[in-house]
């Protein structure tokens, strides 16, 4: 049997897609796997609850899976909305994917999130620092690197990939990134809150796909930091855009106060260059002007 054979569990996702497409044009054997199904440029993606244990495990029983890829995660519009209940659901994802893990012993990719790290952890975000979840969500995918980690104890091979912002113009909970690119296409007005200072590192959603078969050609265990390295402001985030984009938009100040003005990021990037010879191809510039293009030939109907 194939040595690449791969599972791609939330293949239907905003990164699933990415993930699934960058994976095909390698030409592996790849399986796709989501709750509702459907199919990705005409590849069928099988259905397949993690939340019920059975399902994954009647899937996967005849197959020689080599590598899993682990995205799904019940994702708030907020971290602030964020309970737990949907804390507790995580939770049990987790435990389907240990369950089929220790019997398949299979080449684990676990997405989690440099979120992990929490508002109050020192800078700069380095893996062997401190992570301090400060919401149920970021809480649950902390836990999820817990337990993976607990169990590649036993020889188990696991990789965990913590994502920093990513961008695209398929994400369905639409981003400061998108929300300022569509508006700025429109001519209409950038709204920000506060003065604009809080920062963020932003990571092209094709560059973490490259990230992933990074992980999945060098099957190094670790975690790894994946984004740009980079921040920008949303004052420059704004101003970017606005000059990609030949755009008449102007920055308006809402005058409502930003809770995460304060906010400043640092995210060490150095371990994955190192070990997974991944360093994003796409600057915050080339990447936005890839999205660009892509709405014009979207609105164009190309």
């Amino acid at each position: 049997m194939s040595s690449s054979r791969i599972a791609i569990i939330g293949a239907s996702g905003f990164l699933g897609r990415e993930i699934s497409t960058y994976f095909f044009k390698k030409s592996v054997e790849t399986y796709l796997l989501s709750k509702n199904g459907g199919s990705i440029n005409n590849i069928p993606i099988d259905s397949v609850d993690i939340l019920d244990n059975k399902s994954l495990q009647d899937w996967i029983s005849d197959k020689d899976i080599r590598t899993l890829i682990y995205l799904s995660s019940l994702v708030p519009h907020s971290f602030e909305a964020a309970n737990w209940n949907l804390f507790q659901k995580n939770i049990a994802m987790h435990k389907t994917i240990l369950d089929v893990w220790k019997k398949k012993k299979f080449h684990l990719i676990y997405a989690s999130g440099c979120s992990v790290y929490g508002r109050k952890s020192p800078l700069p975000w380095i893996e062997l620092g401190l992570a301090m979840p400060d919401n149920y969500y970021t809480a649950s995918k902390f836990m999820g690197e817990i337990f993976f980690s607990m169990e590649s104890l036993h020889n188990l091979p696991l990789t965990i990939l913590r994502i920093n912002a990513p961008y695209g113009i398929h994400n369905r909970n639409k981003t400061v990134v998108n929300i300022f690119l569509e508006r700025s296409l429109e001519d209409s007005d950038l709204i920000l809150h506060g003065t604009g200072r809080r920062e963020q590192d932003f990571i092209y959603v094709k560059d973490v796909a490259r990230a992933f078969w990074q992980a999945y050609q060098e099957k190094r265990p670790g975690i790894y930091n994946i984004a740009s390295g980079t921040t920008v402001t949303m004052k420059e985030l704004a101003e970017l855009i606005i000059t990609l984009t030949h755009s008449k938009s102007r920055i308006i100040y809402s005058g409502k106060e930003d809770p995460q003005e304060k906010v400043k990021v640092s995210i060490d990037v150095s371990k994955a260059q190192k070990e997974l010879g991944f360093s994003p191809e796409f600057s915050l510039s080339e990447g936005l002007l890839d999205c660009i293009h892509e709405y014009q030939m979207i609105t164009s109907g190309r």
